[in-house]
């Protein structure tokens, strides 16, 4: 699966006429992570990241369009979006021990997209066997909460 990941990754970036010097497939635990190094990384990440996840997108359905599977795939430039889910994990790893410290039932993290919502849900699952977490509130306000079980 690797191999058909980096193949299609290539095909749509050499169809855009982007410039790169590399792209890396790893997998862990079904999931995933394309890296493309590239010298400018800025043009392909985008503002707020927009680019990336619009590359993310269109790797995705063409990866279904292939295979009839959905494929849970990070694209990433550079390590930009590792650097990020790094910074929430911290983040989250400070409500985690403010909730501990002030003895509450639960504690509420800021509202976060979609994508960074998983990655503290799964953070919390692989990690705290006493915690669990969800999301609520809607649209713009969606944020995870982590409460004990």
């Amino acid at each position: 699966m690797e191999t058909i990941i980096q193949k299609a990754l290539k095909l749509l970036l050499d169809k855009f006429g982007t410039e790169y010097d590399c792209v890396t497939i790893s997998e862990e635990n079904g999931h995933y992570r394309a890296n493309i190094e590239c010298e400018s990384p800025a043009r392909l990440i985008g503002k707020g990241g927009e680019t990336l996840q619009s590359i993310q997108t269109l790797l995705k359905n063409i990866l279904f369009a292939q295979n009839k599977e959905n494929l849970f795939v990070t694209v990433d430039i550079d390590n930009y979006r590792k650097d990020q889910e790094d910074k929430i994990i911290q983040k989250g790893e400070r409500y985690v021990n403010t909730l501990r410290e002030k003895g509450l039932a639960e504690i509420k993290l800021p509202p976060m997209s979609p994508y960074f919502r998983r990655v503290i849900h799964m953070w919390v699952l692989h990690t705290f066997p006493d915690l669990q977490s969800d999301s609520v509130g809607e649209g713009q306000e969606r944020a995870v909460r982590v409460f004990y079980k």
